[in-house]
C-alpha cells in the first residue's frame, strides 16, 4: 500500500498521531512543570506517533524526485 503525504511530507496517519500525543499530554495535570510519569499513556502515544513518522519517512525516500 502507498501512503499517502501531504505538501510538508505528512501522512494523515502521522498527524492523527501528533493529535493523540497532544492529547494524552493535556492529561497531564502538571506538564507545564514536568514530563508525566513512567508508564503514562503519553509515552505510548509518543512511540506511535514517532513509527509514523519513520513509515512517512520511508515513503518519502521512496517517492521519485522532482528536479
Amino acid at each position: 500500500m502507498t501512503r499517502r503525504l501531504n505538501a510538508c511530507g505528512f501522512s494523515s496517519e502521522t498527524i492523527a498521531a501528533e493529535y493523540e500525543t497532544d492529547a494524552a499530554l493535556a492529561e497531564w495535570p502538571d506538564s507545564d512543570r514536568m514530563f508525566p510519569p513512567d508508564g503514562h499513556y503519553f509515552y505510548a502515544a509518543f512511540r506511535a506517533e514517532d513509527e509514523q513518522r519513520a513509515l512517512d519517512y520511508e515513503a518519502a525516500q521512496q517517492q521519485p524526485k522532482e528536479a
